[in-house]
């Protein structure tokens, strides 16, 4: 049997008489790579947060190779071999790689404490090629690709010698072929015995990499499965203490022959080209490509959030003009962006507010805001969507990331807008909120709303997209109907196959 490098035995944790963890044990293996999975709010991020020492436990226990070990806080978890790899980059653009690699633990001289650069540069080149990565020490981070990040991410970990390395979300927004160097570095690790506990929503990544795998389900253990002996459906169920009929709900209608917008020649100044389509009412139109091909800057510019150099746009057969973010309100487009905090939420405000106000309209009852009618909507939008702790009253930060986005997505969603624009709309959702997600828009296209759907998750545009726009470097270079396409087509085009 492998040596436990990792056991919590009676993990307890409340927030405000919340309970987040119910009496949690997880164990990890020598040698082991161990998934930790769960919904959105099933406790994981918390569990996380403790062996990082974030958070502290309100009771139980945490041994490391055989002995208790109390973790006060992130530095005394690196001193204890515990390294994270968070889904939000923790690097300084603006030093070099070699630099972020060592930062806080750099080598010094003994008498002035002068850094030792050449050391420094020397210690990073050994680190880098030891993975065969490609990547200059004295390069900027922020010139690095977002792959490239994260790798240089769990280097920095493994440079304070760090032998337990938990991986939340690690693929998110990378590439195919990034994700496979990644797995291929997790190989490695695995034979220099760094034993890793990987947090993720994509299930076939799970069985690509996992040798085991626990579930956690509203913050308490829902069993822990060999991934050669589990399938699919055993761990989804698992999660959602649910049979998932069907991940992609059918859409019960079809879109409408009239033309709801019409976009010609439009261009911003982020944009790499002109770009022309159309959209129906009801209609589910998908734009995908790979990450960087283009889609975020089309969507901020049909927003009005960048400023548009040319082009016409059309609205019901009527010229608008789109020149800010109110423009596009005032003509019922809602938009749902990539980067959620950063243009989202207001993530020390409370649920209730950030869900009403896009809609503070729909809380006025006789000229007045009616505090009832705010807490009422921010309570059935948050059900609908099972946000999770279900309490409008808690800080947007200190939700999961997953139901953070499921708050800004019911932001936008709860005033039923005439075109909705979501990019990237399930990253970082768990499989059976996805699916809740997938119903409302079924449910939005069908009350004959537009929906714009720009995601690189070339499965999601097959089967919820009755037309699918293929974007390569800023240009429209094909167009299929959706149920007729597959993935493999997609990424070949997106690829410039």
């Amino acid at each position: 049997m492998p040596e436990t490098v990792l056991k919590l035995e009676g993990i307890h944790k409340s927030f405000g008489g919340i309970h987040a963890l119910k009496d949690v044990s997880f164990e990890l293996a020598e040698g082991e790579v161990h998934a930790l999975l769960g919904e959105n709010g099933a406790g994981k991020s918390t569990l996380i947060k403790i062996l990082t020492g974030v958070h502290k436990m309100d009771s139980g226990s945490i041994q490391v190779r055989g002995k208790s070990v109390t973790i006060e806080d992130p530095v005394d978890a690196r001193h204890k071999g515990i390294g994270a790899i968070y889904q939000e980059l923790s690097l300084v653009d603006s030093l070099t790689v070699a630099e972020n690699i060592f930062l806080g633990h750099e080598p010094t001289t003994s008498f002035f404490g002068s850094i030792k650069k050449r050391e420094l540069m020397d210690k990073a080149a050994k680190y880098l090629s030891s993975f065969a990565i490609a990547v200059d020490p004295s390069a900027f981070v922020g010139d690095l690709g977002l792959g490239q990040k994260r790798i240089v991410e769990i280097i920095k970990a493994l440079s304070i010698n760090a032998n337990i390395l938990l991986l939340d979300e690690p693929t998110t927004g990378m590439s195919r072929a990034e994700i496979d160097t990644l797995f291929k570095i997790m190989d490695d690790l695995k034979k220099k015995e760094v034993n890793m506990i990987y947090i993720s929503h994509h299930l076939d990544e799970v069985f690509r990499v996992c040798d085991r795998a626990t579930v956690l389900r509203d913050g308490q253990n829902a069993g822990t499965f060999d991934i050669d002996s589990v399938d699919l459906k055993t761990l989804v169920k698992s999660m959602l203490g649910r049979t998932l009929k069907e991940e992609f709900p059918v859409r019960e209608g079809a879109p409408s022959e009239d033309m709801l917008l019409e976009v010609r020649e439009f261009k911003t100044e982020k944009m790499f080209a002109p770009i022309s389509f159309s959209l129906r009412k009801g209609e589910i139109l998908g734009i995908t490509g790979i990450i960087g091909s283009g889609k975020s800057e089309l969507a901020l510019g049909l927003f009005g959030a960048d400023k548009s150099l040319r082009g016409d746009i059309s609205i019901d057969g009527k010229a608008v003009s789109l020149k800010s973010p109110d423009d596009a309100k005032k003509l019922g487009i809602s938009f749902i962006p990539e980067d959620r905090k950063g243009q989202g939420l207001f993530l020390r405000l409370n649920v209730e507010h950030n869900i009403c106000v896009a809609n503070i309209d729909l809380a006025i009852s006789k000229g007045v805001i009616s505090n009832k009618k705010k807490s009422q909507l921010a309570k059935d939008t948050s059900e609908k969507l099972r946000v999770r702790p279900l309490d409008i009253k808690m800080a947007v930060q200190n939700l999961s990331g997953g139901n953070q986005q499921k708050v800004v997505i019911g932001k936008w969603l709860c005033g039923e807008p005439d075109i909705l624009i979501l990019d990237e709309p399930t990253r970082g959702i768990d499989i059976g909120a996805k699916t809740e997600i997938y119903s409302l828009i079924n449910y939005l296209a069908d009350r004959g709303t537009g929906i714009l759907i720009l995601s690189s998750e070339f499965r999601e545009m097959n089967a919820i997209c009755d037309r699918i726009l293929v974007i390569r470097k800023g240009d429209i270079v094909a167009e299929l109907v959706g149920k007729e396409s597959s993935t493999e087509q997609l990424l070949t085009l997106a690829l410039g196959g």
